[in-house]
């Protein structure tokens, strides 16, 4: 896979995709129209297992579509049900979460992720994840004036150091909204 720094879903793919084994357990905390899901699916050639979350029937809708017209594998769970209660549904270890925030695209809803479901998801995510896992966040500037994205940063910036390991990649020098890639490392056991 070619890599581009400016595309951050790119990125995060690019890093996934070097990251992943074929046999470990993902999460699409933010399903959307099912893309991330569908190229977990097929980094883990069926092997491993891939849970896709997402609380609208048409973010729900587009990813079965998706999937079941262009993954050759079953190794995916899709559930309609919001990204903060993985615990409900996920009890063993994980070894990488996405979040890919904001709105749904190419949609009319005006539903979107909020920082207070967005942090119980992490917060579950990081609960679960297992040592040297990743969370991987997408999140726009442009969205909800920048509320969600800048309490998340202040959260995950008050991380301990000592259990985690956190990165913020972003574009400097564009006025359009960028989104900025957190990048999260669980660095010892917490479960």
């Amino acid at each position: 896979m070619k890599i581009n720094f400016f595309n951050i879903v790119g990125y995060y793919q690019f890093m996934i995709e070097n990251l992943m084994k074929d046999d470990m357990v993902a999460v699409d905390c933010t399903a959307g129209n099912g893309n991330d899901t569908l190229f977990l699916c097929n980094i883990m050639k069926g092997k491993g297992k891939v849970f896709a979350f997402d609380v609208q029937e048409e973010a729900v809708k587009a990813t079965t579509e998706l999937l079941e017209g262009n993954c050759p594998y079953d190794n995916y769970v899709i559930i309609k049900d919001c990204h903060s209660k993985i615990g409900d549904f996920i009890d063993g270890p994980i070894d990488l979460a996405v979040f890919n925030l904001g709105y749904l695209p190419n949609s009319k809803s005006e539903v979107s992720t909020t920082f207070d479901t967005t942090l119980k998801s992490v917060e579950a995510a990081l609960e679960i994840l297992r040592k040297k896992g990743y969370i991987f966040i997408a999140a726009y500037l442009g969205h909800d004036d920048s509320t969600e994205r800048n309490s998340l940063f202040e959260y995950l910036s008050c991380l301990d150091s000592k259990k985690y390991k956190v990165a913020n990649h972003r574009l400097i020098n564009t006025n359009n909204y960028p989104p900025e890639l957190f990048i999260i490392q669980k660095m010892h056991d917490t479960f």
